[in-house]
């Protein structure tokens, strides 16, 4: 289809050798403006701020891996929509200015499908198995959401309307793939790294499905109505359906 959509999502950077006499000031400043408090966390980073310009508008910032030995530097790591880090700008620049380099962690890469959802069919190449929550459907496990391939498809027109009360035109469906490269990526060299997730999954349209064979169309209404998943089936049929 051509009128597929893509955009990035969520997305997560690293800055490198950050100071200690500078983040102190920095976070200090950020808690008097937004008048927020940080928060130390258990695992993975230590220190947290979490700003909010709006409902919306967000940028999550930690300081200090645990795994880290101690020193007068750290990484910070930021995350945020890439359409709200122009909002924070003033924050960034002194970020860029005060870090060794930036590299690239991972993104949501989203995928707007203008059908319904009992028209996209997905099914993982690699043996992620599909679950179903609240009408969503999730490729891989809650504790792998921040792995590369986690994969979950929604209805976007009732997402819309139950999170903003906005009643969208037409069917929407949204498929999020996470894009975590196994080695970080410094951002003056990332347009070299482009996202691709063919090995990954499968998603076809499915517009008229009496145009499918009945053993093939059989195999799909199985999955898509979670009374059998991919696995399941024999080696032929499995490749034969992907």
């Amino acid at each position: 289809m051509s009128n597929i959509k893509v955009s990035v999502d969520r997305m997560v950077l690293e800055y490198k050798d950050v100071y200690w006499n500078f983040f102190n000031e920095f976070k200090r400043r950020i808690c008097d403006f937004y008048g927020i408090t940080e928060y130390i966390g258990n695992k993975g980073f230590k220190y947290h701020l979490h700003i909010k310009e709006t409902k919306e508008v967000y940028m999550h910032i930690s300081f200090q891996p645990y795994h880290e030995p101690k020193s007068m530097k750290h990484t910070l790591r930021i995350e945020s929509h890439p359409e709200h880090l122009l909002t924070f700008r003033h924050i960034l620049d002194r970020l860029r200015q005060n870090a060794s380099s930036i590299w690239f962690i991972r993104c949501d890469v989203a995928f707007d499908i203008p059908k319904p959802m009992s028209q996209v069919f997905t099914v993982s190449r690699t043996g992620r198995r599909m679950n179903r929550f609240e009408g969503t459907r999730y490729y891989g496990r809650e504790n792998q959401r921040q792995q590369h391939g986690y994969c979950r498809i929604y209805d976007k027109r009732e997402e819309q309307l139950q999170r903003k009360g906005r009643q969208m035109e037409g069917e929407l469906t949204r498929m999020e793939i996470v894009y975590a490269p196994k080695e970080k990526i410094q951002m003056e060299y990332m347009i070299q790294y482009p996202p691709t997730f063919n090995r990954l999954y499968t998603c076809t349209v499915l517009d008229d499905m009496m145009k499918i064979k009945p053993e093939k169309r059989a195999m799909v209404l199985a999955i898509q109505n979670e009374w059998m998943t991919l696995d399941e089936f024999t080696h032929y049929h499995r490749m034969n359906i992907s």
